[in-house]
């Protein structure tokens, strides 16, 4: 059964020109756990996970849960416990936000988002970027398909004075007969 850590208050801060939100949570022995976040955590989790940016409680328990999903030290780096698909190693944002989404109600800590009245700053803060939200699920699927592939797709090189015509520049089925 999770440990239930509950809201206390938030704050809105700036350090060095970039904002974000200060989280206090109380936990059950009755002291006070300050989760920091960049104000831009929460469309950059709705780029990678293809989360609604408008949903924001969902947001913030994908926020507020992730430095406690169990981890393990790996030679390669640290990894998740479970072995799933990470945002990186996912064939697309679905396969990863399902993945992702288990582990944050498997959690250990279990901070209650929903309802939450403190967090109402951050709902109220939060002002989605529709070009900044693209731009960032763009990053995020270029990093993947590196991660896959080693290298981003590109048309032949041409020859010195060969002609750019010989390259088709979209794929054209062949007739049927």
């Amino acid at each position: 059964m999770p440990e239930n850590w509950t809201v206390q208050e938030v704050a809105a801060r700036t350090v060095g020109g970039t904002p974000y939100w200060e989280v206090a949570a109380l936990k059950p022995d009755g002291t006070l756990h300050r989760h920091i976040m960049p104000t831009s955590t929460l469309e950059w989790r709705a780029a990678e996970y293809g989360i609604d940016p408008a949903d924001v409680d969902t947001l913030l328990e994908v926020a507020l849960h992730e430095p406690h999903i169990p981890m393990v030290d790996d030679p390669a780096g640290p990894r998740y416990t479970d072995g799933g698909v990470t945002l990186l190693t996912a064939e697309n944002d679905t396969e990863a936000r399902t993945a992702h989404l288990a582990r944050i109600k498997a959690c250990p800590v279990s901070v209650r988002v929903r309802g939450a009245k403190p967090l109402d700053t951050v709902r109220a803060g939060h002002k989605p970027d529709a070009a900044r939200i693209k731009a960032m699920r763009e990053a995020v699927d270029t990093n993947r398909w590196l991660r896959k592939y080693g290298d981003l797709p590109a048309l032949p090189r041409l020859a010195p004075g060969a002609a750019t015509a010989d390259f088709p520049t979209r794929f054209v089925p062949a007739r049927r007969p």
